[in-house]
């Protein structure tokens, strides 16, 4: 669906049974409204983990990114995230140590304020032997604890990217042409997105109907 398209229903969803005779939105709000809303909802299926809405969203999942360190330190390697990163979704990586080169290890995820046990437990601090490190998320990038002696080469990250932006050829001019850029996700998708939107405006426009459509956008969107 393109971003024309997805303002033709917006405008036709707001104005039906309206009853605010000053209806007015510009497509910079209403691209504005849809990256909010899209993101909220991309969040809710993320946070609920159901494998219908996963299926919903795969077209935003990028499997398996190589990404090598970018800073190394004497207990952990950290990764940068992608800039487009949202959610992970499954996170393993390579390790070296003297002779044995790139081996497959498993990562599992700790809290911050857990390290500390699990760094000196023998149980689950970082082992080369069984292929197993520990790791945590830290400003925008991936934190693997290691092995001494041990550089981890490499993580391979799936995650799920943010939606595309519905943007302006003008940003300053708020009656812009959109860019006519496909929207990735499937149109029954979008069209709960241009549902949120219509609630989120008339509860912020004070229409009397808007309770109803505040219902319904609870029912679909956290």
């Amino acid at each position: 669906m393109t971003p024309n398209r997805v303002y033709e229903k917006y405008l036709s969803k707001v104005e039906k049974n309206s009853t605010n005779d000053n209806f007015s939105t510009d497509k910079g709000k209403a691209a504005e409204l849809y990256n909010e809303m899209s993101v909220r909802l991309i969040k809710f299926f993320l946070n609920n983990r159901q494998v219908d809405n996963l299926k919903d969203i795969q077209v935003l999942l990028v499997d398996d990114t190589p990404i090598v360190p970018e800073t190394s330190k004497e207990e952990y390697d950290l990764f940068p995230l992608p800039k487009d990163f949202l959610s992970w979704s499954y996170i393993s990586a390579k390790a070296t140590k003297k002779d044995c080169k790139n081996q497959n290890i498993s990562l599992y995820e700790i809290k911050d304020e857990d390290r500390a046990d699990f760094l000196s437990n023998e149980l689950f601090k970082p082992s080369f032997s069984y292929r197993e490190f520990p790791y945590n998320f830290s400003n925008n990038k991936v934190k693997v604890y290691k092995e001494e002696g041990t550089k981890v080469t490499k993580i391979l990250l799936s995650y799920y990217k943010y939606p595309k932006k519905i943007e302006l050829q003008d940003p300053e001019n708020p009656e812009s042409n959109f860019t006519q850029t496909e929207l990735e996700l499937p149109e029954h998708i979008i069209d709960r997105i241009i549902s949120a939107m219509v609630g989120d405006f008339k509860i912020s426009n004070s229409d009397p109907s808007f309770e109803l459509e505040k219902m319904r956008q609870n029912e679909n969107i956290q």
